[in-house]
Protein backbone atom coordinates (compact mmCIF):
# COMPACT_ATOMS: atom_id res chain seq x y z
CA UNK A 1 0.00 0.00 0.00
CA UNK A 2 2.84 2.41 0.82
CA UNK A 3 4.54 1.64 -2.50
CA UNK A 4 1.30 2.23 -4.39
CA UNK A 5 0.86 5.62 -2.69
CA UNK A 6 4.44 6.54 -3.57
CA UNK A 7 3.92 5.58 -7.22
CA UNK A 8 0.72 7.62 -7.44
CA UNK A 9 2.45 10.65 -5.95
CA UNK A 10 5.29 10.33 -8.47
CA UNK A 11 2.87 10.73 -11.33
CA UNK A 12 2.48 14.40 -10.54
CA UNK A 13 0.63 16.76 -12.87
CA UNK A 14 3.36 16.98 -15.52
CA UNK A 15 2.30 16.03 -19.03
CA UNK A 16 -1.22 15.06 -17.99
CA UNK A 17 -4.45 16.39 -19.29
CA UNK A 18 -7.11 17.83 -17.06
CA UNK A 19 -9.05 14.57 -17.07
CA UNK A 20 -5.94 12.56 -16.28
CA UNK A 21 -5.05 14.87 -13.42
CA UNK A 22 -8.59 14.55 -11.99
CA UNK A 23 -8.44 10.78 -12.26
CA UNK A 24 -5.02 10.78 -10.58
CA UNK A 25 -6.38 12.87 -7.68
CA UNK A 26 -9.31 10.45 -7.30
CA UNK A 27 -6.95 7.50 -7.28
CA UNK A 28 -4.80 9.22 -4.67
CA UNK A 29 -7.87 9.97 -2.53
CA UNK A 30 -9.07 6.38 -2.81
CA UNK A 31 -5.63 5.04 -1.94
CA UNK A 32 -5.40 7.36 1.09
CA UNK A 33 -8.86 6.30 2.29
CA UNK A 34 -7.92 2.64 1.94
CA UNK A 35 -4.68 3.27 3.81
CA UNK A 36 -6.57 5.03 6.62
CA UNK A 37 -9.10 2.21 6.79
CA UNK A 38 -6.39 -0.41 7.01
CA UNK A 39 -4.54 1.59 9.67
CA UNK A 40 -7.78 2.03 11.62
CA UNK A 41 -8.53 -1.68 11.31
CA UNK A 42 -5.02 -2.53 12.52
CA UNK A 43 -5.39 -0.18 15.52
CA UNK A 44 -8.79 -1.63 16.42
CA UNK A 45 -7.42 -5.14 16.17
CA UNK A 46 -4.40 -4.24 18.29
CA UNK A 47 -6.63 -2.54 20.88
CA UNK A 48 -8.95 -5.55 20.87
CA UNK A 49 -6.04 -7.94 21.43
CA UNK A 50 -4.62 -5.73 24.20
CA UNK A 51 -8.03 -5.60 25.88
CA UNK A 52 -8.41 -9.36 25.78
CA UNK A 53 -4.85 -9.90 26.98
CA UNK A 54 -5.47 -7.59 29.94
CA UNK A 55 -8.81 -9.22 30.70
CA UNK A 56 -7.44 -12.74 30.45
CA UNK A 57 -4.42 -11.85 32.55
CA UNK A 58 -6.51 -10.24 35.31
CA UNK A 59 -9.05 -13.05 35.30
CA UNK A 60 -6.28 -15.65 35.25
CA UNK A 61 -4.54 -14.05 38.22
CA UNK A 62 -7.86 -13.80 40.06
CA UNK A 63 -8.64 -17.44 39.34
CA UNK A 64 -5.19 -18.54 40.55
CA UNK A 65 -5.49 -16.48 43.75
CA UNK A 66 -9.02 -17.80 44.39
CA UNK A 67 -7.90 -21.38 43.83
CA UNK A 68 -4.92 -20.90 46.15
CA UNK A 69 -7.14 -19.45 48.89
CA UNK A 70 -9.63 -22.29 48.45
CA UNK A 71 -6.87 -24.88 48.73
CA UNK A 72 -5.48 -23.18 51.85
CA UNK A 73 -8.92 -23.12 53.48
CA UNK A 74 -9.56 -26.74 52.51
CA UNK A 75 -6.22 -27.82 53.94
CA UNK A 76 -6.85 -25.83 57.14
CA UNK A 77 -10.28 -27.41 57.61
CA UNK A 78 -9.43 -30.95 56.56
CA UNK A 79 -6.09 -31.28 58.37
CA UNK A 80 -7.56 -31.37 61.95
CA UNK A 81 -10.31 -33.73 60.78
CA UNK A 82 -7.74 -35.98 59.12
CA UNK A 83 -5.60 -36.00 62.27
CA UNK A 84 -8.59 -36.85 64.46
CA UNK A 85 -9.60 -39.61 62.06
CA UNK A 86 -6.05 -40.95 61.97
CA UNK A 87 -5.85 -40.98 65.78
CA UNK A 88 -9.21 -42.72 66.03
CA UNK A 89 -8.15 -45.33 63.48
CA UNK A 90 -4.84 -45.86 65.26
CA UNK A 91 -6.56 -46.24 68.63
CA UNK A 92 -9.11 -48.66 67.19
CA UNK A 93 -6.40 -50.72 65.51
CA UNK A 94 -4.36 -50.76 68.71
CA UNK A 95 -7.32 -51.94 70.76
CA UNK A 96 -8.17 -54.64 68.22
CA UNK A 97 -4.59 -55.87 67.98
CA UNK A 98 -3.70 -55.72 71.66
CA UNK A 99 -7.06 -56.34 73.29
CA UNK A 100 -6.65 -58.07 76.63
CA UNK A 101 -2.91 -57.54 76.80
CA UNK A 102 -0.98 -55.96 79.62
CA UNK A 103 -0.02 -52.96 77.50
CA UNK A 104 -3.65 -51.98 76.96
CA UNK A 105 -4.35 -52.15 80.67
CA UNK A 106 -1.33 -50.00 81.43
CA UNK A 107 -2.34 -47.45 78.75
CA UNK A 108 -5.84 -47.21 80.20
CA UNK A 109 -4.38 -46.76 83.66
CA UNK A 110 -2.20 -43.93 82.39
CA UNK A 111 -5.17 -42.20 80.80
CA UNK A 112 -7.33 -42.48 83.94
CA UNK A 113 -6.32 -40.67 87.16
CA UNK A 114 -4.50 -43.06 89.52
CA UNK A 115 -6.37 -44.17 92.65
CA UNK A 116 -5.24 -42.78 96.01
CA UNK A 117 -2.99 -44.92 98.20
CA UNK A 118 -4.77 -47.14 100.74
CA UNK A 119 -4.32 -45.90 104.30
CA UNK A 120 -3.38 -48.64 106.79
CA UNK A 121 -3.00 -46.99 110.20
CA UNK A 122 -1.26 -48.88 112.99
CA UNK A 123 -2.09 -48.79 116.67
CA UNK A 124 0.01 -45.72 117.36
CA UNK A 125 -1.83 -43.68 114.75
CA UNK A 126 -5.18 -44.85 116.06
CA UNK A 127 -4.04 -43.90 119.55
CA UNK A 128 -3.39 -40.36 118.37
CA UNK A 129 -6.97 -40.08 117.20
CA UNK A 130 -8.24 -41.47 120.48
CA UNK A 131 -6.19 -38.97 122.50
CA UNK A 132 -7.69 -35.97 120.72
CA UNK A 133 -10.64 -33.99 122.00
CA UNK A 134 -14.01 -34.26 120.28
CA UNK A 135 -13.82 -30.84 118.61
CA UNK A 136 -10.24 -31.29 117.46
CA UNK A 137 -9.25 -32.35 113.96
CA UNK A 138 -5.89 -32.76 112.25
CA UNK A 139 -5.40 -32.87 108.49
CA UNK A 140 -2.06 -33.92 107.03
CA UNK A 141 -0.90 -33.95 103.41
CA UNK A 142 1.66 -36.70 102.82
CA UNK A 143 3.79 -38.03 99.97
CA UNK A 144 3.57 -41.82 99.84
CA UNK A 145 6.32 -44.09 98.51
CA UNK A 146 5.65 -47.44 96.87
CA UNK A 147 6.90 -49.28 99.96
CA UNK A 148 4.09 -47.80 102.06
CA UNK A 149 6.14 -45.25 103.97
CA UNK A 150 5.07 -41.63 103.84
CA UNK A 151 6.64 -38.23 104.27
CA UNK A 152 4.57 -35.48 105.84
CA UNK A 153 4.39 -32.35 103.71
CA UNK A 154 2.09 -30.25 105.86
CA UNK A 155 -0.12 -30.59 108.93
CA UNK A 156 -3.00 -28.19 109.56
CA UNK A 157 -5.75 -28.08 112.11
CA UNK A 158 -7.52 -25.66 114.46
CA UNK A 159 -5.98 -25.45 117.96
CA UNK A 160 -3.64 -28.36 117.25
CA UNK A 161 -1.44 -29.57 120.11
CA UNK A 162 2.23 -29.29 119.00
CA UNK A 163 3.08 -32.51 120.82
CA UNK A 164 0.40 -34.41 118.91
CA UNK A 165 1.54 -32.91 115.61
CA UNK A 166 5.16 -33.90 116.26
CA UNK A 167 4.18 -37.42 117.31
CA UNK A 168 1.95 -37.84 114.25
CA UNK A 169 4.72 -36.71 111.91
CA UNK A 170 7.26 -39.09 113.47
CA UNK A 171 4.93 -42.10 113.33
CA UNK A 172 3.98 -41.54 109.68
CA UNK A 173 7.61 -41.01 108.65
CA UNK A 174 8.98 -44.03 110.53
CA UNK A 175 6.26 -46.64 110.07
CA UNK A 176 4.49 -48.20 107.10
CA UNK A 177 1.14 -46.42 107.21
CA UNK A 178 -0.07 -47.30 103.70
CA UNK A 179 -0.43 -50.49 101.72
CA UNK A 180 2.54 -51.34 99.56
CA UNK A 181 2.07 -50.75 95.84
CA UNK A 182 3.05 -53.65 93.61
CA UNK A 183 4.98 -53.13 90.41
CA UNK A 184 1.95 -53.84 88.25
CA UNK A 185 -0.20 -51.37 90.21
CA UNK A 186 -0.61 -47.65 89.73
CA UNK A 187 -1.41 -45.38 92.66
CA UNK A 188 -1.15 -41.69 93.40
CA UNK A 189 1.85 -40.54 95.41
CA UNK A 190 -0.17 -37.84 97.20
CA UNK A 191 -2.67 -38.42 100.00
CA UNK A 192 -4.61 -36.45 102.59
CA UNK A 193 -5.07 -38.00 106.05
CA UNK A 194 -7.62 -36.63 108.54
CA UNK A 195 -7.53 -37.53 112.25
CA UNK A 196 -10.42 -36.85 114.59
CA UNK A 197 -12.06 -38.48 117.57
CA UNK A 198 -15.30 -40.38 116.97
CA UNK A 199 -17.37 -41.60 119.90
CA UNK A 200 -19.59 -44.58 119.18
CA UNK A 201 -22.18 -45.55 121.76
CA UNK A 202 -24.18 -48.73 121.77
CA UNK A 203 -27.08 -49.97 123.84
CA UNK A 204 -26.50 -53.60 124.80
CA UNK A 205 -29.83 -54.00 126.62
Amino acid sequence: MRRLISDVRNLGDNGLSEDSRGMTRQIQSAVHREARLQASYSRRRANFMDLWRTRLFSQGVGAIVSMAMFLMMAVGVLRPAYRALALAQAATQLILEESGTEEIRLKLMLLAPPPPPIFNPNGELLGIGASMSEDEEIMATVKVARNGRALVNRIVGPSTDPAIVSKLSNIINQSTSFHRVRRDQNASAEAVVIFSKVNISADLN
